[in-house]
């Protein structure tokens, strides 16, 4: 399960956020359709674990994100190991909200 392979050291996670501008649409596949070609052409193999949404403040005294919701196509994501990453690797304080409200 999930669960299981958030610690496993041979799966690696990746977080992708992006405006429907950015991204080519307004829906997660849109989001992820990007970093999924990459790292297939890097052979590696890949699954989309859930999906939600993640607003950010950004200021020059602090940045903050808050990771929530879903995604209708691919569910619920892990919103806790989110908020993790994005504050391991950027300087921004993350919170997280794991009810299943948009």
């Amino acid at each position: 399960g999930l669960d299981s392979d958030v610690d496993d050291p041979n799966v690696l996670w990746f977080v992708r956020s992006a405006s429907p501008s950015e991204c080519g649409g307004p829906y997660h596949a849109n989001v992820a359709e990007g970093i999924l070609r990459e790292l297939a052409a890097l052979g590696f193999i890949t699954k989309v674990t859930g999906g939600g949404r993640i607003d950010y403040c950004v200021s020059k005294e602090i940045s903050h994100a808050h990771v929530f919701g879903f995604s209708y196509g691919f569910g619920k994501g892990n919103h806790e190991l989110v908020a993790s990453i994005i504050e391991d690797f950027t300087d921004v304080i993350a919170t997280y909200d794991n009810s299943d409200n948009l």
